[in-house]
């Protein structure tokens, strides 16, 4: 399901010469047969349909330590998961490395994924999270009206820091 978009150059105005722009993977977690966990899929798939230059899309059920390859090869990475407790629509973190790794990686977090990235390839790529309130989650494909609200803000929300990560520019969400 991964898809990379075209990576765009841009004119460095201070060296006067051809710079690469920034590689941004987007990564969505969570199981859509469970209604609102479904929101981090949900995201990438509405992301994928904008065909943003220099963003790469990937969703998955959970996190694996395949993911820290991925991560290594890109310059900022957003992890986007669905929340439960959030008193506001979604919410944006920095994740941080994480250097105690689970026994069983079944239980791998967007930190462990990039403690492993650092490990494993020298690499630690700019990393945020993007949580979404879900309210409903059952067995069942679909999200509920409130939780796909919520998406509707988060995703105008990730396009804006995208593009703006994209182009080299301040990539605070």
């Amino acid at each position: 399901m991964r898809r990379e978009r075209p990576r765009p150059r841009t004119e460095d105005p201070l060296a006067g010469r051809r710079t690469r722009a920034r590689r941004v993977l987007v990564v969505g977690i969570g199981n859509p047969g469970r209604g609102d966990d479904g929101l981090g899929a949900a995201a990438v798939a509405r992301l994928e349909r904008r065909r943003l230059p220099g963003v790469t899309c990937d969703a998955n059920y959970q996190l694996n330590v395949e993911d820290a390859l991925a991560c290594a090869e890109h310059d900022a990475v957003v992890f986007i998961d669905a929340a439960r407790g959030l008193r506001v629509p979604f919410r944006w973190t920095e994740v941080r490395v994480e250097t105690d790794l689970p026994a069983m990686t079944h239980g791998l977090g967007p930190g462990a994924v990039l403690g492993l990235c650092a490990a494993l390839y020298g690499r630690t790529p700019e990393a945020h999270l993007l949580a979404v309130q879900g309210h409903r989650w059952g067995v069942g494909e679909g999200l509920s009206p409130r939780a796909a609200a919520n998406l509707g803000q988060a995703v105008r929300s990730l396009e804006a820091f995208l593009k703006r990560a994209a182009a080299g520019k301040e990539s605070r969400p």
